[in-house]
């Protein structure tokens, strides 16, 4: 009876073992899971939206062509940018070159029209080459400042999803549902013209 059992038990072992594939050419191996994959660091899609909730700048990049439509002078126009060079209703509006620091936008004869630099941690907006009209600065609290000279001009502001950008004054005037950014910043820099504020939106967002 005793053996009985024992046989019972060795025939058990082994058919685990034939089920558990150890010799067989159809063994089964689990391939490894696939390990995420990396996000870009540039944002392909950016929407901003007034406080009230309607359209203000949209910024959608793919496959190397961004497409910008933007309310930022109040009408609505569509800028197309590929190969650095944005366009307008056939007009060109900027070509974005891009910097070690930065960025920088020139018009069609290479002359510089604005610029983004990063320096000491701090990003500042210059007019041409070297003519600094605003300043970002990152705060412990997750805001952007943004100053010029030495007015504070507003910030962006962290919310649960996303960020609200905001006057000195404390009156909201754009929403997003992205983090806080160099690109949502720049919408507080009104000495640069509209469609150029909107290319640099999207520039800044892209790099910085």
């Amino acid at each position: 009876m005793k053996r009985a059992a024992s046989g019972l038990v060795v025939a058990a072992v082994l058919l685990l073992a034939g089920c558990s594939g150890g010799g067989g050419g159809d063994r089964t191996t689990t391939a490894p899971p696939p390990s995420p994959s990396t996000a870009s660091a540039a944002p392909a899609y950016l929407r901003v939206t007034t406080a009230a909730g309607g359209p203000l700048l949209l910024i959608d990049t793919t496959g190397g062509t961004t497409r910008i439509t933007s309310r930022l002078g109040g009408a609505s126009v569509t800028i197309t940018g590929a190969d650095g060079r944005y366009t307008e209703g056939g007009r060109v509006v900027a070509v974005v070159k891009p910097s070690a620091d930065g960025v920088k936008m020139k018009d069609t004869a290479g002359r510089t029209l604005w610029r983004a630099k990063l320096a000491g941690g701090k990003v500042r907006i210059r007019r041409g080459e070297s003519d600094t009209r605003y300043e970002f600065r990152h705060e412990a609290d997750g805001r952007i400042k943004v100053k010029q000279g030495q007015t504070e001009v507003g910030d962006v502001r962290p919310l649960e999803q996303g960020a609200k950008v905001e006057t000195a004054a404390g009156a909201t005037v754009a929403r997003s549902g992205t983090a806080p950014s160099t690109g949502l910043a720049v919408l507080l820099c009104l000495e640069v013209p509209p469609d150029l504020r909107a290319v640099l939106a999207a520039a800044l967002a892209s790099r910085l």
